[in-house]
């Protein structure tokens, strides 16, 4: 008799498991598209002032190279100052990491928020051409 209830008790925790497991395997790509709907707006807000940052950076870098003055030695300082956005896009993304994205789906994100603010191809490229 205890036999009998220990081999239903194992069935039905075997049963339990591979249930959890399967609902798990299909419900991950369900939260993770969850999360990427909810946070869409803020990432791709801080995508965009990153890319803008980093971008005017490497312009007034060029720019104190090419002509030296005390001016772009304050621009490149300003610049400097505008980059610290791209340290909250980092921690953005870690926390988005740890709800579960992969970077599979941030870099979805980040391609969705750069096509949201170009209307063309142009203004897309002109978004990642670095001009100096």
């Amino acid at each position: 008799m205890r036999s009998r209830s220990l081999q239903a008790s194992l069935l039905t925790h075997a049963l339990a498991l591979a249930a959890g497991v399967a609902l798990g395997w299909v419900g991950m790509p369900l939260w993770r598209q969850a999360v990427m709907a909810y946070h869409m707006a803020d990432y791709g807000l801080l995508v965009e002032q990153c890319d803008t940052a980093m971008r005017d950076h490497y312009q007034a870098k060029r720019w104190l190279e090419l002509a030296p003055s005390p001016d772009r030695v304050r621009e490149l300082s300003s610049s400097e100052l505008g980059l610290v956005v791209c340290q909250d896009y980092d921690l953005y993304q870690k926390r988005l990491q740890q709800w579960g994205l992969r970077e599979s789906e941030l870099a979805q994100m980040r391609l969705r928020a750069i096509e949201a603010r170009a209307t063309d191809l142009k203004e897309v490229v002109s978004i990642h051409e670095i001009r100096f």
